[in-house]
């Protein structure tokens, strides 16, 4: 029993569950059973992002200002990396296997795990990071708390395209099997983008709080989840509501889709709810 806000959720290789909570405790958990198969503890503050690394170690970013990475065979801290003292507010593994990390203040570094080092470090927004993801080419995507959505040339640490429409705070990003881009907002609004020429396609109006999780289920539906407590499952082709969850009693702060086409969702109520479709 966890007794801490749901901040961040990830499907492992093995088709386990972890989760990040605001107490600075990991979990693994059976996906199957539900039974809690470890602990993960080392982080002083709240873990915000997860990341699965390619030979399936889970890498944490904190508000602590660390980037852990763990063995998950025993449970034990591989390493962290450090060197910068900001908040860590979201991660994302590139294709190369290097890891990315944005923070608070609105710089993002691309690290190296093979020596531990920075590789590269840019000023990315003019306020905190709290989304990246990487998309189908290859290219890194950023949200941020200054509205804008950018896409970086990781090679000198440029921005090659800049999305602007938000009206409010970008707080989580997804990529669609069409390719395209949904971005979800403080504004209450999700929109969806062409990476391509960075043109808006559509916006998905419904929920009445901050779009703090997006993720795509196996159909091809986006589910959403907000502070206002409630999930949406949008029909991505014509961007019409198909249903909403109502089920947590506080904000929901992340969503992960498990290998069996269930999905997941973690929130301030504390609690992480398992959902099926069919």
């Amino acid at each position: 029993m966890v007794n801490s806000s749901v901040n961040t959720l990830v499907v492992l290789h093995n088709s386990d569950l972890a989760s990040g909570y605001d107490d600075g405790l990991i979990k693994i958990w059976n996906s199957i059973d539900g039974t809690d198969r470890m602990t993960l503890n080392g982080h002083t503050l709240g873990v915000n992002s997860l990341a699965v690394l390619d030979n399936g170690d889970l890498a944490s970013g904190s508000n602590d200002g660390l980037i852990k990475i763990w063995n998950l065979i025993d449970g034990t801290e591989k390493f962290s990396l450090n060197g910068y003292s900001s908040t860590v507010d979201s991660l994302a593994l590139l294709q190369n296997g290097e890891l990315a990390s944005g923070y608070y203040d609105g710089w993002i570094i691309i690290w190296n795990l093979i020596n531990r080092t920075q590789k590269i470090k840019f000023l990315g927004h003019s306020s905190r990071v709290w989304s990246l993801l990487v998309i189908k080419n290859g290219d890194l995507v950023s949200g941020s708390f200054d509205g804008l959505i950018k896409i970086w040339n990781l090679f000198d640490g440029t921005a090659k395209m800049t999305l602007r429409g938000h009206s409010s705070n970008v707080v989580s990003l997804a990529a669609l099997h069409n390719g395209y881009l949904a971005s979800g907002s403080a504004d209450n609004s999700i929109k969806i983008w062409n990476p391509i020429d960075g043109t808006e396609q559509k916006t998905l109006s419904g929920h009445l709080s901050w779009v703090r999780s997006l993720s795509v289920l196996q159909n091809g539906d986006l589910a959403s989840a907000s502070w206002d407590t409630n999930i949406k499952i949008w029909n991505i082709s014509n961007g019409i509501e198909k249903m909403t969850l109502k089920c947590h009693s506080g904000p929901v702060l992340s969503l992960s889709v498990l290998k069996n086409g269930d999905f997941v969702s973690g929130s301030q109520d504390k609690t992480i709810k398992v959902w099926s479709l069919l």
